[in-house]
């Protein structure tokens, strides 16, 4: 059985616990923009963390499916059809065989995942199916989803576990209090002058950002910024700052090196909030320590438990 794109929404792809391991040949990891929601939208079908999930970005798509089956929509709050029913996501139930689901206007956020019970069958590459365009790598043939595109449906392990209505718009609030644009970021080592303007100066994002990075744009009056330096390793959640003196929050797809200065990295707490950030959004980024930055990951998986305990292979 398979889900069928009746259309393809602006970006969307599927993407996985990612594909690690990889780095010293320069191969991204990938993986959804705001692992967490994707990481409950399986949860609520049954599925492993990791398994397979689409992302969709900004325009959602509009989907058919061939049986029954669970269905999660989580992240980016979205209004949704589901056959004939009108719901606005987060949203999980049961889809009768032939119903479509249809994506309208977006609320808040900029990413959406939709899991399925069971996930999508897709081949894998180096050990995961997520979609990575510049290489491109697994998915559909490593590209974004287009009209036509049949997606294979792996086994359901069951219809039984689902969360619907306002217990699940109550649980949901409640995990994501205080997810709001303020970015909690840690210094690096030693700690420069840089750093305390990126934490003074309020941000914009840009249109020129992607599953890469967000480009950062603002009025910081940097000093002297180095140039070209030799690569060194980069992380999810680095900001650099280039010779222009726009910053880079590195993302999903960011490369394994780079030869910018980095500043900062950003608290694992916050990478939920960053993966929704859409062009134009305003940020705001605030020093945390270690010990708090710790504190604040533990709050958030205790958070996504609440809402639904992992699912064990």
């Amino acid at each position: 059985m398979r889900l069928v794109v009746e259309r393809p929404g602006m970006f969307t792809t599927i993407q996985d616990g990612g594909r690690w391991g990889f780095a010293r040949w320069g191969v991204p990891v990938s993986g959804p923009m705001d692992r967490w929601s994707a990481r409950l939208a399986n949860r609520l079908v049954g599925n492993p963390d990791a398994s397979a999930v689409l992302e969709l970005t900004l325009v959602g798509p509009r989907l058919r499916v061939e049986r029954e089956c669970a269905v999660a929509i989580t992240g980016a709050e979205f209004d949704v059809h589901v056959g004939t029913r009108a719901v606005r996501s987060p949203w999980s139930g049961c889809v009768s065989a032939g119903s479509t689901i249809a994506f309208g206007a977006r609320h808040t956020g900029a990413r959406a995942y939709v899991s399925v019970g069971g996930s999508f069958a897709v081949p894998s590459v180096l050990g995961s199916r997520s979609t990575e365009v510049r290489a491109p790598f697994a998915g559909m043939a490593g590209r974004a989803l287009r009209a036509g595109d049949e997606i294979p449906l792996g086994e359901s392990p069951s219809l039984a576990r689902v969360v619907d209505g306002d217990g699940f718009r109550a649980w949901w609030d409640a995990a994501s209090r205080g997810a709001h644009r303020t970015l909690r970021v840690m210094a690096t080592e030693p700690a420069t002058a840089a750093f305390e303007t990126l934490c003074a100066t309020p941000f914009v994002v840009s249109t020129r950002s992607d599953r890469m990075g967000c480009r950062l744009e603002g009025t910081a009056s940097w000093g002297a910024i180095p140039g070209s330096l030799p690569s060194a390793p980069t992380t999810l959640g680095a900001v650099q700052l280039p010779p222009g003196g726009s910053p880079i929050l590195l993302m999903a797809d960011h490369p394994t090196t780079g030869g910018y200065v980095q500043i900062a990295v950003l608290c694992r707490a916050d990478r939920q909030i960053a993966g929704q950030l859409a062009p134009g959004d305003r940020i705001q980024f605030v020093p945390v320590s270690r010990d708090e930055a710790r504190s604040a990951h533990l709050a958030r998986e205790r958070a996504l438990t609440a809402l639904a305990p992992e699912v064990l292979e």
